[in-house]
């Protein structure tokens, strides 16, 4: 039997997700997380054996009533608390929506610095103009084609995990994690963007190569095909999808060293693999010219950029608005290329071999970081229940300890196998679990020290993560006592009422204003968004639904705009003036609930700029802008009402 030893790589990745422990445990709700997942630890210690001997039809029943409880809960969340999707993920919609309606035209300068995001917008108005032939509406189409890629990771996860473990405890925690955390309804299920999608691609790409030596001439054949489809399509969502090929490599060196090559018949997979990387090149070009879309170096960043904000020191090596800033007043793409090479060498010297460790464990916490996965591009809900904003610090807490809790757990039960596993690569299972850990180090060691950060990045591993746990064998089974089952019935309850209890105590202090109801979705000036020029003696209005109590009001209008903004409440007839600070329209003032009205009235003799955000079928608000009282349901002023 062919071993490694010492197990190198596990080694890292145990440290790796030790610091996103760490990290995920520094605020106020970490102890109540911490406890939680030591209670629901011990108790799955206690109930597995018990979780073991349930019956394939049973959990067939099981797990097939469980998810369409989580279908069903989806649907309820979409429809009672949609949420006003901004930055990134609304800039792709909006041009998926433009280019759906027919206007092949890029407007803002946002594409030509992120090329990237340009494929995901081209392919997500394929999408639309899709559903727009059965008559569907594009919030709906957006709505749909979430749960429908949420839904088929999730199902397709539980599928691979039974098939490489066998295990029916380890398939209910994972039902758990998926369906009964914040995971299947929250970011991933609210806001479309690529981040779920390179998830699904990933897990697809995992698939195709399980058992791949054990497959007939025709599975390869239809395993191949999918293959090179799958990779050409996460190559073109997000490009550092790459570091599966070095991944790859690692995993073929060592197979190799074993002389297990050979049986492991990994070569034609992975020339297919090659072979997706590269059609995704000239996918790229097909695209941009189906799209009519051409790229302007003028605006274009180079990689570089993204390298010197992952060494700026004082924003940890994530995005920062000043390298950004310094970037867009470089004339030229080559400019900023010169400055980037320039900056980068002073920065990593200014740290020091110190700084940069110090830095690089920084990242590595932020990358891990699960907290906020409620307000990942998520600008507030529209109007949120009452029943939600008059407990909002409760619910918030809620999530933040269920999905923490959910994903240490999780975490703690792969650090466990990884410390005492020893690879034995005459296993394909063991093969796929140590290209998974391999290429879950590259994409760790891509954002950690080279690229810039964000707590969403570290998502992307998360396929990596459970087929790996899945496909690391289990150590033998020790014998539980007769009072096992009670003990695990009993840790469960409790995991729950601390869960429950700290997020009521703790929820109310977490250090957060309260959105009550919002429409931020905009292209940004910073990106030459065109304002609306509002003639003289045009009324603009928007009527909003607040549902709990406020004391905070904002309009966004224009630098320099010079209109008079006013809220009315529709059930009392009382007026509030808005005043203007820099670009916004503000209001201090205690707001019972109920529906208001903004007015923004152009009194002077001259046209003024208002910041209003136009689609072409995408709803924005639930009550659309008027316009000298002509409706226009597709268009919104930009607005945030909270409780601050």
């Amino acid at each position: 039997m062919k071993k490694i030893k010492p197990a190198f790589l596990p080694a890292i990745l145990i440290l790796c997700l030790l610091i996103g422990s760490i990290g995920n445990l520094t605020s106020v709700l970490g102890v109540p997380a911490l406890l939680v997942v030591v209670l629901l630890g011990a108790g799955l210690y206690f109930g597995a054996p018990r979780l073991d001997h349930l019956s394939t039809r049973q959990l067939r029943w099981g797990i097939g009533l469980g998810l369409l409880a989580m279908l069903i809960a989806q649907v309820v969340v979409l429809h009672v608390m949609p949420n006003t999707v901004y930055h990134d993920p609304y800039r792709v919609l909006s041009q998926a929506d433009q280019l759906a309606a027919g206007h092949m035209t890029w407007d803002i300068t946002y594409f030509w610095r992120y090329a990237n995001n340009v494929p995901l917008a081209y392919l997500l108005s394929l999408w639309l103009r899709l559903t727009q032939l059965v008559g569907l509406s594009t919030n709906l189409s957006v709505h749909l084609l979430s749960i429908l890629v949420l839904d088929s990771f999730i199902a397709l996860a539980l599928h691979t995990i039974w098939q490489l473990s066998q295990r029916a405890s380890l398939l209910v925690v994972a039902f758990g994690f998926f369906a009964l955390s914040p995971f299947a309804y929250t970011y991933y299920l609210q806001v479309f963007y690529s981040d779920l999608p390179t998830m699904l691609v990933l897990l697809i790409i995992i698939r195709s190569l399980l058992n791949w030596s054990q497959k007939t001439s025709r599975q390869r054949w239809f395993a191949g095909s999918g293959l090179v489809v799958a990779v050409m399509l996460g190559a073109l969502l997000k490009p550092n999808l790459v570091v599966l090929l070095p991944a790859l490599l690692i995993v073929g060196l060592i197979l190799a060293r074993q002389h297990l090559w050979r049986q492991a018949k990994l070569t034609l997979p992975i020339l297919l693999i090659v072979l997706g990387f590269g059609l995704s090149l000239p996918a790229t070009k097909v695209i941009d010219v189906a799209a009519n879309y051409q790229p302007r170096t003028a605006f274009s960043f180079p990689a570089t950029n993204w390298i010197l904000m992952g060494y700026n020191q004082h924003s940890n090596g994530g995005y920062s608005g000043k390298d950004v800033g310094r970037a867009i007043k470089q004339p030229s793409q080559a400019a900023r290329q010169r400055y980037n090479l320039k900056t980068i060498p002073k920065r990593i010297k200014t740290l020091g071999v110190v700084g940069v460790i110090r830095l690089w464990v920084v990242k590595l916490g932020i990358v891990f970081n699960v907290q906020g996965i409620q307000r990942w591009y998520n600008g507030g809900f529209r109007a949120a229940p009452s029943w939600y904003s008059n407990h909002a610090g409760f619910y918030q807490g809620l999530t933040v300890i269920g999905y923490v809790a959910a994903t240490l757990l999780m975490w703690g039960a792969l650090m466990l196998k990884l410390l005492r596993w020893r690879p034995d690569l005459t296993d394909p299972h063991q093969i796929l679990a140590l290209l998974a850990v391999t290429t879950a180090l590259g994409y760790l060691a891509f954002h950690t020290l080279l690229w810039e950060v964000e707590p969403r990045y570290g998502q992307a591993i998360l396929p990596l993560l459970w087929v790996a746990l899945a496909a690391i064998p289990r150590q033998a089974s020790q014998s539980r006592p007769r009072w096992a089952n009670q003990a695990s019935l009993l840790n469960g309850a409790t995991a729950l009422l601390v869960a429950f209890g700290a997020a009521g105590v703790l929820g109310a202090q977490l250090p957060q204003k309260q959105v009550i109801a919002a429409q931020r979705s905009q292209l940004s000036v910073q990106y030459h968004a065109k304002p609306k020029t509002v003639t003289p003696g045009t009324v603009l209005a928007e009527v909003v639904d607040v549902n709990a109590p406020a004391n905070y009001f904002s309009v966004q209008i224009h630098a320099g705009s010079q209109v008079q903004v006013t809220l009315t409440n529709l059930a009392t007839g009382q007026h509030y003036r808005l005043t203007m600070a820099g670009n916004v329209a503000r209001l201090h003032h205690q707001l019972d609930a109920g529906q208001y009205r903004i007015t923004v009235q152009n009194l002077t003799t001259r046209g003024q700029q208002v910041d209003v955000t136009h689609t072409y079928h995408y709803q924005l608000a639930t009550h659309p802008l008027t316009v000298n009282g002509q409706s226009q349901p597709t268009a919104s002023l930009i607005y945030t009402c909270m409780q601050r």
